[in-house]
C-alpha cells in the first residue's frame, strides 16, 4: 500500500462529508470502507476531485482511491468489469497511438487536439489549427496521437508513461517544442510524465476579449474535472464568458464528473447516469455551456448540430440543454474576425 494511502487511511475521520459530493461513495460508502474492505470498487471513481474539496481534514480520498486502482492493476487483481473496461481503454489507446491515426509535422509549434476532438470532427481540428495561427503569427502544425489518458484514468499509470516517453521521442525528432493541447486531459498526463515540455491549453492562448456565442437565455457553466487541476483556467474561461451578451451566467462551484470519467460508464451505466443527471439538476433547465468531450458521447444524437465556431452544438436530453462550444473556427474567423470560444 502506498504511503498516499496509508496517511489517508490514518488521518482520514469517516465523517462522510465527502460523499455528498459524489454519486459513487453516496451508493457505496465512505472512501476508506472501500479501500479496506471492497478496493475493487475503486474503479468506479470518475477522478473529478469533488470529495478533496470537502473533506474536513484537507485530505485527497480521489488521490487515495487512484492509487488504489494502480495498486491493484499492478498485482494483477483486476477482474470482471473492470478488465473489460481496462482491456477496452487500452484497445481505443492503442489505435489512437500508432499509424494510422498518428501524424507529427515538422513544425516547432504544433496543435494537438486529442483522440475526442480528432475522432469528431476533422473540420474543426482542421480550422483550429488556422485560428491559432493567425493568434500567434507563426507556422502551427498539427500532431495527432494518443496520451493514453483513458489509461491513465483507470490507474494504468505505467502505460501512459511508457506513452509519454514514446511521444517525447516523436516530438524531438519532429522538432515539435511548443505544444498546443485542445484537451486538459492530455496536458494533465503531459504534466506528470513530460514535466518539462511546453505545453499550453487552448484557452491559455486566447485574447481574453474572445467572445462566445451562447443561445439565447441563461447559461451554465460546466467545467471539465481537469479544470481543478489547473490554476487559471477556469477564471480564463469566467473572463471570456463575461464578454457574452447574456445577463447572468451561472457556474459549477466545484468538480463534477459528466459520467464518463474513470470508465464508470462501462462498468456501471446507471452510475454513469447519477453523475450526468447530477450536473443537469445543477444546471436547472440552462443551458449547460461545457468543453468536456464526455457530453459528446452520452447524450442522444436527435437533434445533434454541427460542431463549428462560432456555432454551436445544442443537444437536449428530456428537459435538459447542452450547448457544446467547439474549438473549431468558423467562417467569420476564417474571415479574421473571431466571434466565438473553442470549447472549454
Amino acid at each position: 500500500m502506498s504511503d498516499t494511502v496509508e496517511t489517508f487511511l490514518e488521518q482520514c475521520s469517516s465523517c462522510g462529508q465527502c460523499r455528498s459530493a459524489c454519486p459513487f461513495l453516496d451508493k457505496h460508502g465512505n472512501p476508506e470502507e472501500i479501500i479496506l474492505q471492497r478496493p475493487h470498487l475503486a474503479f468506479l471513481c470518475a477522478n473529478c476531485t469533488g470529495c478533496d474539496r470537502l473533506c474536513p481534514q484537507d485530505l485527497s480520498p480521489s488521490e487515495a482511491l487512484f492509487q488504489t486502482k494502480h495498486r491493484l492493476i499492478e498485482e494483477g487483481r483486476i477482474s470482471g468489469k473492470a478488465r473489460s473496461a481496462l482491456r477496452s481503454a487500452r484497445s481505443f489507446a492503442q489505435r489512437g497511438h500508432k499509424a494510422p491515426f498518428v501524424h507529427y509535422a515538422d513544425s516547432e509549434t504544433v496543435f494537438w487536439p486529442g483522440c475526442s476532438l480528432a475522432g469528431t470532427s476533422p473540420e474543426t481540428v482542421r480550422k483550429t489549427t488556422t485560428l491559432l495561427e493567425r493568434i500567434l503569427n507563426t507556422e502551427v502544425g498539427l500532431v495527432l496521437d494518443c496520451c493514453f489518458d483513458p489509461l491513465y484514468q483507470m490507474g494504468d499509470t505505467e502505460s501512459a508513461r511508457e506513452a509519454c516517453d514514446r511521444i517525447l521521442n516523436r516530438f524531438n525528432r519532429a522538432g515539435n517544442r511548443r505544444i498546443i493541447v485542445g484537451c486538459l486531459n492530455c496536458k494533465k498526463v503531459f504534466r506528470d510524465y513530460l514535466p518539462d515540455l511546453d505545453v499550453q491549453y487552448i484557452l491559455e492562448v486566447l485574447p481574453g476579449d474572445t467572445v462566445i456565442k451562447v443561445p439565447d437565455g441563461f447559461p451554465y457553466m460546466h467545467y471539465p474535472c481537469p479544470f481543478y487541476r489547473f490554476d487559471g483556467i477556469s477564471e480564463k474561461a469566467r473572463t471570456i464568458m463575461e464578454h457574452t451578451s447574456v445577463e447572468k451566467v451561472d457556474e459549477q462551484m466545484m468538480p463534477a464528473c459528466c459520467g464518463l470519467g474513470g470508465g464508470i460508464h462501462e462498468q456501471d451505466p446507471g452510475l454513469a447516469a447519477e453523475f450526468t443527471e447530477k450536473v443537469t439538476m445543477d444546471a436547472y433547465g440552462a443551458y449547460i455551456v461545457t468543453a468536456c468531450m464526455g457530453w459528446q458521447k452520452h447524450l442522444p444524437e436527435e437533434g445533434k448540430g454541427n460542431l463549428s465556431y462560432p456555432g454551436v452544438d445544442l443537444r437536449r436530453e428530456a428537459q435538459k440543454k447542452v450547448c457544446t462550444v467547439s474549438h473549431q473556427v468558423g467562417q467569420q474567423a476564417v474571415a479574421g474576425s473571431v466571434t466565438a470560444l473553442p470549447r472549454f
